[in-house]
């Protein structure tokens, strides 16, 4: 069944070829609104949820820029490590229409799926014309449980947004490859969009070489010509890639992995960090808030990280040896391993490896293969498929229902920072994730004044992993407040040992030692802290220093 089929007989010509032409735009409308109004019941329960304080929320919105709308910063600093001025200015408004009243985000980060799932919708109506494959792919795009994180959590705005411009981009290219006439104003609409998007988030600097994977999907030829026409959207992508760079360096939760792993530790951690968002496309089961990097035993990774390299081996095979879907099958996989490419764990990366809402658009390459496999299997003249076709399209429906059933749940493990952190405790993934969890808790635990049960949650997060550095340093700040001097001591020392040029500690410690007595001590901590950045060290170094 096509879309926009046209009536091609010459006779009964007239209100036939009208009848024809709008029967099946109304059918695709129905069907974008059926998945719209399922969209929003799904995610109805998000508008509720708070604001995770501790979890990224509050860092924004607490932020004295946003508060006071202070555009101007938006566009010349950086927010958690991240250049994102666009996505900024929108919790800025949110602040002003509702402060800390948290439904105008939640509803605005909703809105914002919304409208990205009729832009999938329109995206795909380019791409194909088969109505089941536009079905499948935004249906799976607006409901499945991978994407609540980038939904029902306020501080991924920039994700949203920049899926928004990012899909229109690709949206207006299509349209200058399928149209001779307004070209230049297609490519001038898609370059704007192109641009608004990595103002959004750094993601988007993907979309140059998406655009060289479109080329080849529409049988262009790839010379010259196409590379020049594209240089503008290089240019930008690459003064942007150099932002991204910067805002990440001067951000202190930035691992770099060539500290802790050695070039065959990161090939093994790359092509697992594939397979897992590939596996959990098909299987959205066991989603946490947390995927922390492994930690090695005898100086190998997991075993699982190893098994990823044959199961990747098998994949390329398959794909490569597709047959007639081989062209589908490698553009799916294509703009899958593009538009994901540059959040994956190469030399550098956050603090944890994986994130659940990175998979937002890169996923639809793969949503795409689904639904050209099930139209395969549905359409194949194979006896077993031909038999087994009312099976196959239960087994659809039953496995709509499950990724529905997660994502209403997953919902509401979003509700909060407690239950949030909670999951991410209770899921018991490995010591490393568990550790971060306790981490997080203690300073939810901090910010409500329990500090003993800080300092318990912090103790848990070293007992498992005794290498975490920020639970030192945080369990120090606790201990100092309430005068344990001694173990604050210890605590920022542990710290600096592990790390030498974590700043924060040095400036802790240099804090206890004045406390203690011991200024000359305490000064040599507040300058070599200075030194790594901090500029608060410099200011007290000044004021108590000779």
């Amino acid at each position: 069944m096509y879309i926009f089929e046209t009536y091609n007989k010459q006779d009964n010509v007239g209100s036939k070829i009208n009848t024809k032409k709008k029967q099946p735009q109304k059918t695709g409308l129905i069907a974008l609104s059926a998945i719209l109004l399922f969209t929003v019941i799904l995610f109805s329960s998000s508008i509720n949820n708070e604001i995770l304080f501790g979890w990224d929320d509050g860092e924004y919105i607490e932020n004295a820029d946003i508060q006071d709308f202070k555009v101007k910063e938006f566009f010349t600093n950086y927010y958690l490590g991240m250049y994102q001025p666009l996505a900024v200015t929108t919790l800025s408004i949110n602040y002003q229409l509702s402060e800390l009243n948290p439904t105008g985000y939640h509803l605005a980060n909703l809105m914002i799926h919304l409208i990205n799932v009729v832009l999938v919708f329109l995206l795909f109506l380019k791409i194909t014309k088969r109505f089941e494959i536009i079905v499948i792919v935004t249906l799976l795009f607006a409901i499945h449980p991978m994407h609540v994180e980038a939904v029902s959590w306020i501080a991924t705005r920039s994700n949203g947004l920049y899926s928004m411009f990012y899909l229109a981009s690709l949206i207006f290219y299509l349209k200058y490859l399928d149209n001779k006439a307004f070209k230049l104003i297609a490519i001038s609409f898609s370059f704007s969009f192109f641009v608004l998007s990595c103002f959004s988030k750094s993601m988007a600097i993907t979309l140059p070489v998406t655009l060289l994977l479109f080329d080849y999907f529409k049988d262009k030829k790839i010379g010259w010509n196409r590379i020049l026409e594209k240089i503008p959207f290089f240019i930008v992508s690459l003064i942007f890639g150099l932002l991204t760079i910067k805002a990440a360096g001067e951000y202190g939760h930035i691992k770099n992995l060539n500290l802790d792993f050695n070039i065959i530790d990161r090939i093994v951690i790359l092509i697992y960090s594939v397979i897992f968002y590939l596996v959990k496309a098909v299987a959205p089961v066991d989603l946490s808030a947390v995927y922390a990097y492994p930690a090695k035993t005898g100086g190998f990774l997991p075993w699982e990280y190893y098994f990823g390299l044959i199961l990747f081996a098998v994949l390329i095979f398959n794909a490569v040896k597709a047959g007639k879907l081989k062209k589908d099958i490698l553009f799916g996989l294509l703009f899958f391993l593009i538009t994901i490419s540059v959040v994956l764990p190469v030399v550098w990366s956050r603090m944890l490896m994986l994130a659940d809402r990175y998979t937002y658009i890169p996923y639809l390459g793969i949503f795409y293969i689904f639904g050209i496999l099930y139209k395969s299997m549905a359409e194949s003249k194979r006896a077993f498929f031909q038999k087994n076709k009312t099976y196959l399209f239960i087994g659809f429906v039953i496995y709509l229902l499950f990724l529905s059933i997660t994502t209403f749940q997953r919902n509401k493990v979003w509700g909060n920072t407690e239950s949030l952190v909670n999951d991410v405790i209770d899921k018991n993934r490995s010591d490393n994730d568990v550790a971060i969890g306790y981490f997080f808790r203690g300073n939810l635990r901090d910010r409500q004044q329990d500090y003993q049960s800080a300092v318990d949650d912090f103790s848990k997060a070293i007992e498992l992993n005794p290498y975490y550095t920020m639970a030192y340093n945080n369990r120090g700040i606790i201990r100092g407040s309430v005068q344990d001097y001694k173990g604050a001591l210890s605590d920022f020392s542990a710290a600096v040992d592990l790390e030498p040029n974590y700043a924060d500690a040095r400036y802790n410690r240099g804090n206890v030692y004045y406390y203690l007595g011991e200024p000359e001590k305490a000064c040599t901590d507040w300058e070599k802290a200075e030194e790594l950045g901090s500029k608060q060290a410099g200011k007290i170094r000044r004021q108590y220093c000779r």
